[in-house]
């Protein structure tokens, strides 16, 4: 179905979105008030800025879901939504302390009542609490109505859950700006106009309703919405608590708790994706929500998709920390996932999820082995395009999950594909350059990685003392001028080639060296790379030279045997 048949679309402001009678609720289970200070400050300046100008300001875009009788459920747009409100709230306060005062009492009492009418509801007559125009979710609804919107102050401030002092502090916060903004005012019609002309009329939206949260999800992936915004977290969470039976329901908020507390709101899509894409056909972001809720339709298989996220959150955050106790003792796994994490290479997440879950641990170290060779040569050194590997792993993790294989060489055999011959990587690694003003640490890595090769120990590249020597210096130096004129140096400096490893008062040492008196200083070092540079001159050819030698050493290191 075309987008266009999903939604409908308009430009409104404030005053047309609340108008007629319309009511609208956040989701039970979408997530907590989070507006910070931040945002309340960046919100209070454009209305301020609509004042001096008296130009509209246009909020962003607003997600509603039509679910009939002038009912909506906000699907994004709730945290602006809740802050306005709030500011409704505290100019209706303003509103008070000029009663408190006595002045203009009938006419301010009576502006006060219009102002409720139209921005927060209806009051019953009875129990004196309003049939409100927005209610929230679960957790801050009670707070919003019982306090907030009857102008009560909470018992113990203490006490109230962290969303709910949010919306209390922002309350707060939105007081005293407007207290402050009309210190000196005594008129309450300015007051009321600041608010029922100014913000009501120069807020604009841009208000998208559509039919259901599947529509609301395929809009909202093409959308910016302004501030903490929805995500494919809030949509999945409010769909499989929705699915839930009253008995399940408790159990399935635990293991969600579970999951969030150990990978957290923001990386929770990344993480929910790595798993699907480990036992499914490889699916984009976009489509996520729509391939789980076709896939997941009963409380049981809710149950069942959690457990398993439950089980593999703690693998997955471990992915990007090699000190995460969840490796143990395991000092060759550690290193490996160091390395995982130094490449940035999270694309081999979903094999890497199959195979765990699938094959020993040794097994495991074997793949892991397999993936860092292969990114170090495919992704940090020849920089190829990325699709095809996402493919690649994604069809070797649905072979793993499905059982379809079962030894690490069939695995090894399907990857293979994203092997660099040695010839290959041996030529783009002998022109690579890596500057150490934004790969510092990739650069030591490399170094540290050679030199353990060549003097048979066992460095780590992040706690070992030595540092890294720019052979041509990095800022340049008269001594060097002739064999690197400005115009090449910028081009020749980052080379691998032109690196070496000194100890610090060495590399000191050699600051302002010339390159004969420098040598003389790493014959004297610890380090074999350096004790090597036996040049008797440095120039553009001499650096091509010695890197197409580390090149060799490199294409040993990184190397998978069976490939060869």
């Amino acid at each position: 179905m075309a987008i266009s048949n999903l939604l409908d679309t308009s430009t409104v402001c404030l005053s047309d979105v609340i108008g007629n009678g319309k009511i609208y609720t956040v989701p039970m289970y979408q997530r907590d008030f989070s507006w910070k200070t931040e945002h309340w400050e960046d919100l209070w300046n454009d209305i301020l800025e609509i004042g001096k100008t008296e130009n509209v300001h246009y909020m962003g875009s607003i997600v509603f879901q039509d679910m009939g009788n002038k009912n909506f459920n906000i699907i994004d747009g709730q945290q602006r939504f809740c802050t306005l409100t709030l500011i409704v709230l505290a100019t209706i306060n303003q509103l008070k302390l000029l009663i408190s005062k006595n002045i203009d009492v009938d006419n301010n009492n009576e502006r006060i009542l219009l102002l409720e009418k139209k921005f927060i509801g209806d009051k019953d007559p009875g129990s004196l609490t309003y049939s409100a125009k927005l209610k929230l979710n679960e957790n801050n609804d009670s707070f919003f109505q019982s306090n907030l919107l009857v102008f009560r102050p909470p018992t113990n401030i203490n006490t109230l859950q962290d969303s709910d002092k949010l919306i209390w502090q922002a309350y707060n916060f939105f007081i005293d700006k407007i207290s402050s903004h009309f210190k000196e005012e005594q008129n309450g019609e300015v007051i009321t106009n600041f608010l029922n002309r100014l913000i009501a009329e120069k807020l604009m939206f841009i208000q998208i309703i559509v039919e259901d949260e599947l529509s609301a999800y395929t809009v909202f992936e093409t959308l910016n919405s302004r501030g903490v915004g929805l995500t494919v977290t809030d949509l999945l969470k409010n769909y499989l608590f929705s699915i839930s039976t009253k008995v399940d329901l408790p159990h399935v908020k635990e293991k969600w708790k579970k999951i969030v507390d150990v990978i957290g709101l923001d990386n929770f899509p990344v993480f929910l994706r790595h798993y699907w894409n480990s036992t499914n056909k490889l699916i984009r972001q976009e489509y996520l929500f729509r391939a789980i809720r076709n896939s997941v339709k009963t409380s049981p298989e809710v149950i069942s998709l959690l457990e398993i996220l439950v089980e593999n959150a703690l693998l997955y955050n471990a992915f990007s920390n090699y000190a995460d106790s969840f490796w143990g003792g395991n000092k060759e796994l550690k290193r490996r996932i160091k390395e995982l994490t130094l490449f940035k290479e999270k694309q081999a997440y979903p094999i890497l999820i199959a195979a765990y879950n699938n094959f020993s641990e040794n097994e495991f170290e074997k793949i892991l082995r397999f993936i860092i060779v292969i990114t170090f040569r495919y992704t940090v050194i020849a920089r190829y395009n990325p699709n095809l590997k996402e493919d690649i792993y994604n069809k070797a993790a649905i072979k793993i999950s499905t059982k379809e294989v079962t030894d690490v060489s069939q695995i090894s055999d399907i990857v293979k594909t994203l092997y660099l011959t040695d010839k290959d990587f041996k030529h783009l690694f002998s022109s690579k350059s890596i500057s150490t003003k934004r790969g510092k640490k990739l650069v030591r890595y490399i170094l540290f990685s050679i030199e353990n090769h060549l003097n048979h120990t066992d460095y780590d590249f992040e706690s070992n003392p030595g540092t890294i020597e720019h052979i041509l210096p990095e800022n340049g130096n008269e001594k060097y001028i002739d064999e690197f004129p400005q115009s090449i140096h910028e081009s020749l400096v980052y080379r691998i080639g032109n690196y070496t490893i000194l100890e610090d008062d060495k590399n000191r040492e050699c600051e302002t060296r010339s390159f004969g008196q420098k040598k003389k200083v790493f014959q004297t070092s610890q380090y074999e790379l350096s004790r090597q540079v036996q040049a008797n001159d440095w120039t553009p050819n001499t650096i091509d030279i010695r890197q197409e030698e580390l090149a060799k050493y490199a294409s040993s290191i990184w190397r998978i045997s069976q490939y060869d």
